[in-house]
Protein backbone atom coordinates (compact mmCIF):
# COMPACT_ATOMS: atom_id res chain seq x y z
CA UNK A 1 0.00 0.00 0.00
CA UNK A 2 1.50 3.39 -0.98
CA UNK A 3 2.37 5.98 1.63
CA UNK A 4 0.49 9.29 1.69
CA UNK A 5 3.43 10.99 -0.05
CA UNK A 6 3.61 8.31 -2.75
CA UNK A 7 -0.16 8.49 -3.30
CA UNK A 8 -0.05 12.28 -3.66
CA UNK A 9 2.87 12.19 -6.11
CA UNK A 10 1.23 9.44 -8.16
CA UNK A 11 -1.84 11.62 -8.62
CA UNK A 12 -0.13 14.97 -9.33
CA UNK A 13 2.36 13.32 -11.71
CA UNK A 14 -0.38 11.48 -13.61
CA UNK A 15 0.77 8.01 -12.62
CA UNK A 16 -2.35 6.93 -10.76
CA UNK A 17 -4.82 4.60 -12.43
CA UNK A 18 -7.65 5.84 -10.17
CA UNK A 19 -9.61 7.88 -12.70
CA UNK A 20 -12.39 8.54 -10.20
CA UNK A 21 -10.10 10.83 -8.17
CA UNK A 22 -8.98 12.60 -11.35
CA UNK A 23 -12.60 13.27 -12.24
CA UNK A 24 -13.45 14.45 -8.72
CA UNK A 25 -10.51 16.88 -8.81
CA UNK A 26 -11.65 18.24 -12.16
CA UNK A 27 -15.23 18.60 -10.93
CA UNK A 28 -14.08 20.44 -7.78
CA UNK A 29 -11.98 22.89 -9.78
CA UNK A 30 -14.89 23.58 -12.14
CA UNK A 31 -17.20 24.12 -9.14
CA UNK A 32 -14.86 26.83 -7.85
CA UNK A 33 -14.63 28.47 -11.26
CA UNK A 34 -18.43 28.40 -11.60
CA UNK A 35 -18.88 29.82 -8.11
CA UNK A 36 -16.50 32.71 -8.81
CA UNK A 37 -18.41 33.45 -12.00
CA UNK A 38 -21.85 33.26 -10.43
CA UNK A 39 -20.91 35.46 -7.47
CA UNK A 40 -19.21 38.19 -9.53
CA UNK A 41 -21.08 41.49 -9.47
CA UNK A 42 -24.05 40.09 -7.56
CA UNK A 43 -25.88 42.15 -4.90
CA UNK A 44 -25.86 41.32 -1.19
CA UNK A 45 -29.39 39.89 -1.10
CA UNK A 46 -28.79 37.54 -4.00
CA UNK A 47 -25.41 36.51 -2.56
CA UNK A 48 -27.15 35.24 0.57
CA UNK A 49 -29.20 32.96 -1.66
CA UNK A 50 -26.50 31.62 -3.97
CA UNK A 51 -23.34 31.43 -1.81
CA UNK A 52 -24.40 28.74 0.75
CA UNK A 53 -25.24 26.05 -1.85
CA UNK A 54 -22.14 26.95 -3.89
CA UNK A 55 -19.87 26.65 -0.87
CA UNK A 56 -21.52 23.42 0.28
CA UNK A 57 -20.94 21.93 -3.17
CA UNK A 58 -17.25 22.83 -2.91
CA UNK A 59 -16.85 21.35 0.58
CA UNK A 60 -18.65 18.16 -0.47
CA UNK A 61 -16.23 17.90 -3.40
CA UNK A 62 -13.30 18.11 -0.99
CA UNK A 63 -14.89 15.46 1.24
CA UNK A 64 -15.40 13.12 -1.73
CA UNK A 65 -11.73 13.33 -2.69
CA UNK A 66 -10.64 12.80 0.92
CA UNK A 67 -12.90 9.75 1.13
CA UNK A 68 -10.82 8.16 -1.63
CA UNK A 69 -7.27 9.20 -0.70
CA UNK A 70 -7.40 10.42 2.91
CA UNK A 71 -7.75 13.88 4.40
CA UNK A 72 -4.11 14.95 4.09
CA UNK A 73 -3.62 13.76 0.52
CA UNK A 74 -6.99 15.17 -0.51
CA UNK A 75 -6.19 18.63 0.84
CA UNK A 76 -2.72 18.54 -0.71
CA UNK A 77 -4.17 17.61 -4.12
CA UNK A 78 -6.72 20.39 -3.85
CA UNK A 79 -4.06 23.00 -2.98
CA UNK A 80 -1.89 21.89 -5.90
CA UNK A 81 -4.84 22.04 -8.29
CA UNK A 82 -5.75 25.53 -7.06
CA UNK A 83 -2.23 26.82 -7.64
CA UNK A 84 -2.03 25.18 -11.06
CA UNK A 85 -5.40 26.46 -12.27
CA UNK A 86 -5.34 29.81 -10.47
CA UNK A 87 -8.70 29.35 -8.75
CA UNK A 88 -9.28 29.25 -4.99
CA UNK A 89 -11.69 30.23 -2.24
CA UNK A 90 -9.07 32.86 -1.35
CA UNK A 91 -10.11 34.75 -4.46
CA UNK A 92 -13.62 35.44 -3.19
CA UNK A 93 -14.33 38.76 -1.48
CA UNK A 94 -14.42 38.97 2.30
CA UNK A 95 -18.18 39.52 2.15
CA UNK A 96 -18.66 36.25 0.29
CA UNK A 97 -16.25 34.36 2.56
CA UNK A 98 -18.23 35.62 5.58
CA UNK A 99 -21.32 33.95 4.10
CA UNK A 100 -19.25 30.81 3.55
CA UNK A 101 -18.26 30.89 7.23
CA UNK A 102 -21.92 30.85 8.27
CA UNK A 103 -22.49 27.83 6.03
CA UNK A 104 -19.32 26.19 7.34
CA UNK A 105 -20.57 26.33 10.93
CA UNK A 106 -23.74 24.52 9.86
CA UNK A 107 -21.74 21.91 7.92
CA UNK A 108 -19.60 21.09 10.96
CA UNK A 109 -22.73 20.29 12.95
CA UNK A 110 -24.44 18.32 10.20
CA UNK A 111 -21.91 15.68 9.14
CA UNK A 112 -21.70 12.35 10.93
CA UNK A 113 -18.92 10.80 8.83
CA UNK A 114 -15.51 11.31 10.49
CA UNK A 115 -13.74 12.47 7.33
CA UNK A 116 -16.56 14.92 6.60
CA UNK A 117 -16.33 16.33 10.14
CA UNK A 118 -12.57 16.82 9.86
CA UNK A 119 -12.81 18.48 6.43
CA UNK A 120 -15.63 20.79 7.56
CA UNK A 121 -13.59 21.87 10.59
CA UNK A 122 -10.42 22.45 8.54
CA UNK A 123 -12.26 24.44 5.88
CA UNK A 124 -13.86 26.64 8.56
CA UNK A 125 -10.45 27.35 10.08
CA UNK A 126 -8.96 28.11 6.66
CA UNK A 127 -11.67 30.70 6.06
CA UNK A 128 -10.72 32.23 9.42
CA UNK A 129 -7.03 32.49 8.67
CA UNK A 130 -7.76 33.97 5.23
CA UNK A 131 -9.69 36.76 6.99
CA UNK A 132 -6.78 37.42 9.33
CA UNK A 133 -4.19 37.43 6.57
CA UNK A 134 -6.30 40.08 4.84
CA UNK A 135 -6.27 42.18 8.01
CA UNK A 136 -2.49 41.83 8.14
CA UNK A 137 -2.21 42.92 4.52
CA UNK A 138 -4.52 45.86 5.13
CA UNK A 139 -2.90 47.15 8.32
CA UNK A 140 0.59 45.86 8.90
CA UNK A 141 2.66 47.01 5.95
CA UNK A 142 1.56 50.59 5.20
CA UNK A 143 4.89 52.13 6.23
CA UNK A 144 4.52 55.38 4.29
CA UNK A 145 0.75 55.72 4.03
CA UNK A 146 -0.28 58.98 5.77
CA UNK A 147 -3.85 57.68 6.18
CA UNK A 148 -2.76 54.91 8.55
CA UNK A 149 -0.50 55.99 11.41
CA UNK A 150 1.55 53.19 12.97
CA UNK A 151 -0.07 53.58 16.41
CA UNK A 152 -3.55 53.40 14.89
CA UNK A 153 -2.66 50.29 12.89
CA UNK A 154 -1.31 48.53 15.98
CA UNK A 155 -4.45 49.43 17.93
CA UNK A 156 -6.64 48.01 15.17
CA UNK A 157 -4.62 44.78 15.02
CA UNK A 158 -5.16 44.39 18.76
CA UNK A 159 -8.85 45.27 18.50
CA UNK A 160 -9.41 42.68 15.77
CA UNK A 161 -7.43 40.12 17.84
CA UNK A 162 -5.64 39.14 14.64
CA UNK A 163 -2.74 37.37 16.34
CA UNK A 164 -4.91 35.36 18.72
CA UNK A 165 -7.38 34.31 16.03
CA UNK A 166 -4.70 33.39 13.52
CA UNK A 167 -2.81 31.28 16.05
CA UNK A 168 -6.01 29.52 17.16
CA UNK A 169 -6.84 28.56 13.57
CA UNK A 170 -3.27 27.47 12.93
CA UNK A 171 -3.24 25.25 16.02
CA UNK A 172 -6.65 23.74 15.23
CA UNK A 173 -5.56 22.70 11.72
CA UNK A 174 -2.16 21.50 12.95
CA UNK A 175 -3.87 19.20 15.44
CA UNK A 176 -5.86 17.57 12.64
CA UNK A 177 -3.30 17.25 9.83
CA UNK A 178 0.07 18.03 11.40
CA UNK A 179 2.09 21.25 11.47
CA UNK A 180 3.99 20.80 8.14
CA UNK A 181 0.83 20.39 6.05
CA UNK A 182 -0.93 23.13 8.01
CA UNK A 183 1.95 25.51 7.21
CA UNK A 184 1.84 24.53 3.54
CA UNK A 185 -1.90 25.14 3.27
CA UNK A 186 -1.76 28.46 5.10
CA UNK A 187 1.07 29.74 2.90
CA UNK A 188 -0.83 28.65 -0.20
CA UNK A 189 -4.09 30.25 0.97
CA UNK A 190 -2.30 33.53 1.75
CA UNK A 191 -0.57 33.58 -1.63
CA UNK A 192 -3.86 33.00 -3.47
CA UNK A 193 -5.67 35.86 -1.67
CA UNK A 194 -7.03 38.37 -4.16
CA UNK A 195 -6.51 41.19 -1.65
CA UNK A 196 -3.12 40.82 0.02
CA UNK A 197 0.03 42.82 0.62
CA UNK A 198 2.60 42.59 -2.17
CA UNK A 199 6.08 44.08 -2.27
CA UNK A 200 6.19 46.72 -5.00
CA UNK A 201 8.48 45.97 -7.97
CA UNK A 202 11.42 48.31 -7.31
CA UNK A 203 15.09 48.15 -6.36
CA UNK A 204 14.42 49.16 -2.76
CA UNK A 205 12.26 46.11 -2.04
CA UNK A 206 14.44 43.66 -3.97
CA UNK A 207 16.49 42.93 -0.87
CA UNK A 208 13.32 42.38 1.17
CA UNK A 209 12.14 39.81 -1.36
CA UNK A 210 15.48 38.08 -0.82
CA UNK A 211 15.38 38.25 2.99
CA UNK A 212 11.73 37.54 3.91
CA UNK A 213 11.80 33.86 2.82
CA UNK A 214 15.06 33.30 4.73
CA UNK A 215 13.56 34.79 7.90
CA UNK A 216 10.66 32.32 7.71
CA UNK A 217 13.09 29.74 9.23
CA UNK A 218 11.58 27.09 6.96
CA UNK A 219 13.46 24.25 5.22
CA UNK A 220 15.38 25.10 2.06
CA UNK A 221 12.69 23.86 -0.33
CA UNK A 222 10.07 26.07 1.37
CA UNK A 223 12.38 29.11 1.26
CA UNK A 224 12.81 28.56 -2.48
CA UNK A 225 9.04 28.25 -2.89
CA UNK A 226 8.43 31.57 -1.11
CA UNK A 227 11.15 33.20 -3.20
CA UNK A 228 9.43 31.94 -6.36
CA UNK A 229 6.11 33.37 -5.13
CA UNK A 230 7.71 36.79 -4.61
CA UNK A 231 9.31 36.53 -8.04
CA UNK A 232 5.99 35.65 -9.66
CA UNK A 233 4.39 38.70 -8.03
CA UNK A 234 7.14 40.99 -9.27
CA UNK A 235 7.10 39.67 -12.84
CA UNK A 236 3.31 39.84 -12.94
CA UNK A 237 3.23 43.43 -11.63
CA UNK A 238 6.00 44.46 -14.01
CA UNK A 239 4.23 43.16 -17.11
CA UNK A 240 6.76 40.43 -17.88
CA UNK A 241 6.21 38.35 -21.05
CA UNK A 242 4.03 35.23 -20.71
CA UNK A 243 6.94 32.82 -21.23
CA UNK A 244 8.82 34.31 -18.28
CA UNK A 245 5.70 34.09 -16.11
CA UNK A 246 5.19 30.47 -17.15
CA UNK A 247 8.77 29.61 -16.19
CA UNK A 248 8.48 31.15 -12.72
CA UNK A 249 5.02 29.62 -12.21
CA UNK A 250 6.41 26.18 -13.08
CA UNK A 251 9.15 26.61 -10.47
CA UNK A 252 6.58 27.72 -7.92
CA UNK A 253 4.40 24.67 -8.65
CA UNK A 254 7.39 22.34 -8.33
CA UNK A 255 8.21 23.94 -4.98
CA UNK A 256 4.62 23.62 -3.77
CA UNK A 257 4.50 19.99 -4.90
CA UNK A 258 7.66 19.24 -2.92
CA UNK A 259 6.43 21.08 0.18
CA UNK A 260 3.10 19.27 0.15
CA UNK A 261 4.73 15.88 -0.49
CA UNK A 262 7.25 16.33 2.35
CA UNK A 263 4.46 17.48 4.69
CA UNK A 264 2.58 14.22 4.12
CA UNK A 265 5.33 12.33 5.96
CA UNK A 266 4.03 13.82 9.23
CA UNK A 267 0.29 13.18 9.18
CA UNK A 268 -1.51 12.33 12.44
CA UNK A 269 -4.24 9.68 12.37
CA UNK A 270 -6.93 12.26 11.56
CA UNK A 271 -5.04 13.27 8.40
CA UNK A 272 -4.67 9.82 6.88
CA UNK A 273 -6.83 6.89 5.87
CA UNK A 274 -9.14 7.26 2.92
CA UNK A 275 -12.50 5.51 3.19
CA UNK A 276 -14.48 3.68 0.56
CA UNK A 277 -17.67 4.93 2.21
CA UNK A 278 -19.62 7.79 0.65
CA UNK A 279 -21.64 8.69 3.76
CA UNK A 280 -21.47 12.46 3.44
Amino acid sequence: MPTAKELFLDHVNGRSSDTSVTELRRTLTLAKMDALGEAHGVGATQLREIVPPLYEKIVVGTIQIAAHVGVGVGLALEAYDEAQRGVSLSMFSREIRNLMTETGVALRRRHANQIAKVIAEIEAQRLAWRHNHEFLSWLAFRRDDPRYAAKSRRERLNAFKVRERLLLSREAVSDLIGAPLSVALEGHDRFMLANRWRLPPNDETEIERYVWPLLSLQPAHVVRLEAARHELDIHGDSGAPPLMLDEVRARMLDGLKLQLAEALDDLPATGGGGLASHDY
